[in-house]
C-alpha cells in the first residue's frame, strides 16, 4: 500500500479471520513483520493492533510457551495485540443432548478501537475479509473522512466489504508474504493463541 509520507495509518488485524484465511487456503507461514509492512507502505504508521482469541487451555499447557511466542512476535514486529479467551457455551436441546458453541471474536472491539482512534489517522487498513465491518467501513469514510483499505484472502472475502472500502489488496499479492512452512512449532504457535 502505497501513500504520502505525512499519510498517518492505523492497521486492524482480525487475527482469527487472517488464521482461518491462511489455513484454509495458503501453504507456507505468514511473515507478520512482511505483513505490518505492506499495510503501511511508505506512510507514517500510527497503531499497529492484532487481535487475537486465547483457546483455554487446562492448567499445565496455559500459558504455553508458544502462545506466548507468538505473542511476543507479534509486539516484536511493531504489533499492539489484544486478546481475550475463546467463549465456550454448552446447553442442552429439547430431547437433552448436550451442545457445545464457541464464541470468540473481536468485531465490536475492532470498531470500537477504529471510532477511538478516527482523529488521529487518515487511512486504516483493516486485514479481514469480514463482512461484519461494512456499516463501519461506510461510517468512518462518509462521517470521519477515514479512508480504509483492506487486506484479506480475495476468495473468503465479503462482496459487501470489497465494494465499501477504497482499496483491496490479496494476501497473495503481497510479495514474499510466505515462506515455506518450518519446523511444526511455528505453525503450532499461531494455532494455540489464534483460533
Amino acid at each position: 500500500m502505497e501513500g504520502r509520507a505525512t499519510e498517518r495509518v492505523a492497521v486492524f488485524v482480525d487475527g482469527a479471520n487472517l488464521y482461518h484465511s491462511i489455513k484454509n487456503y495458503y501453504k507456507g507461514v505468514l511473515d507478520y513483520a512482511r505483513l505490518l509492512s505492506a499495510a503501511v507502505g511508505n506512510r507514517k504508521l500510527l497503531r499497529a493492533t492484532f487481535y487475537i482469541v486465547e483457546k483455554q487451555e487446562t492448567d499445565e499447557t496455559q500459558g504455553t510457551p508458544s502462545a506466548r511466542s507468538f505473542v511476543y512476535n507479534l509486539n516484536k514486529f511493531g504489533y499492539k495485540v489484544r486478546s481475550k479467551p475463546l467463549a465456550v457455551h454448552e446447553a442442552l436441546t429439547p430431547s437433552g443432548e448436550k451442545t457445545i458453541s464457541h464464541k470468540g471474536d473481536w468485531d465490536i472491539g475492532v470498531v470500537v478501537d477504529m471510532m477511538r482512534l478516527a482523529a488521529h489517522a487518515d487511512t486504516y487498513v483493516l486485514v479481514s475479509g469480514d463482512g461484519d465491518y461494512v456499516d463501519a467501513v461506510e461510517y468512518l469514510q462518509s462521517e470521519k473522512g477515514i479512508r480504509v483499505e483492506v487486506i484479506s484472502a480475495a476468495q473468503c472475502t465479503s462482496q459487501a466489504l470489497l465494494d465499501a472500502c477504497d482499496a483491496h489488496t490479496d494476501l497473495a499479492d503481497i510479495p514474499e508474504l510466505f515462506r515455506k512452512p518450518g519446523p511444526k512449532q511455528a505453525i503450532s504457535d499461531q494455532h494455540s493463541a489464534v483460533s
